[in-house]
């Protein structure tokens, strides 16, 4: 077998191995892959070749010829699969003829060395699969970590670090752009104390959660809520307009009014003071300063009041 000849099946076969992969949606692990090529090698090589793989005049040239279709054959899945090139080269050293394996232990070991290959390719799949296992579950991780970090565990609102986060990236985009106007709601439970040192501090948690779940429900898919701290929450509502953000402010006050929440057969009576601002782009410490103005003059027009600066 000429050497142009050796080179031009390798390749042929090589790319015929990895379609078959593709057609049957098998992954191209090297040992589906090395699996494939060499059913196809040997309905391919030549019958003189194949009768020689197992006489004794099987020389030290003919091995080299088939591993040399071997070796490229593992060398074009290297090109086709560049994550895995450090071991793939592990396998070209064992078919490299500057190996220390004598022409005697070639001539005799050929199918051996094919054997011990396939071992190796099937032992780095398994570690692929497990490695992408591990990275699975890393990631999974990670990213639990990540919202663990931006929620806050009793209403599920974005907490304050991620208020001010979001803030400085809308701030940017009001400065930068012709953004439409976005506005803030604070919010403030009425009387929130009497709540806890009346009932306990469960019943004060029940009533947080009842109190999120309202605001949640009220709010359009484009907002935001936020637990600012304690009893507060913070809304900010994107592309509004003041009469949208008037109207959002007043229904979770009212409803919240007339919901009857109960703990351990006592009713408790809720409401909330709501202070509206406009975000001023990077101003955010402005903004906030007006919004929490805002919820001073609410608490003090008798609490259960909306207020608009």
């Amino acid at each position: 077998m000429k050497k142009e000849n050796c080179d031009t099946q390798s390749w042929e076969l090589c790319d015929q191995a990895l379609a078959n992969l593709r057609t049957k949606k098998l992954s191209p692990f090297p040992n589906n892959y090395q699996a494939e090529f060499y059913e196809l090698l040997e309905h391919h090589i030549s019958d003189d070749l194949t009768g020689e793989m197992y006489t004794q005049e099987f020389t030290s040239g003919n091995v080299n010829k088939y591993l040399e279709i071997a070796q490229m054959a593992l060398q074009a899945f290297v090109q086709s699969n560049q994550e895995i090139t450090q071991v793939m080269q592990d396998h070209a050293q064992r078919t490299s003829p500057s190996h220390s394996y004598s022409k005697d232990y070639l001539s005799k070991n050929c199918l051996k060395i094919v054997d011990d290959l396939a071992q190796l390719d099937t032992e780095m799949s398994h570690a692929l699969l497990k490695a992408h296992d591990q990275i699975n579950h890393l990631t999974q991780n990670i990213e639990l970590l990540s919202e663990e970090n931006r929620i806050d565990p009793l209403t599920k609102f974005y907490n304050r670090k991620e208020l001010f986060k979001d803030l400085i990236f809308i701030g940017d985009k009001i400065e930068n752009e012709n953004a439409p106007e976005c506005y803030l709601l604070m919010i403030d439970m009425d009387d929130f104390k009497a709540i806890n040192d009346t009932y306990s501090h469960l019943a004060g948690d029940k009533t947080l959660v009842f109190v999120a779940r309202t605001i949640g429900s009220l709010i359009r898919n484009t907002d935001k809520a936020y637990r600012f701290g304690g009893d507060e929450f913070i809304v900010v509502l994107n592309r509004s307009t003041l009469n949208v953000a008037q109207s959002i402010a007043e229904k979770i006050r009212a409803n919240i009014e007339k919901a009857r929440l109960f703990y351990e057969n006592n009713e408790m009576r809720i409401t909330v003071s709501i202070g509206v601002s406009k975000l001023s782009g990077k101003e955010i410490e402005t903004s906030l300063r007006r919004a929490d103005r805002a919820l001073y003059e609410a608490k003090n027009k008798s609490k259960n009041q909306v207020f608009i600066i």
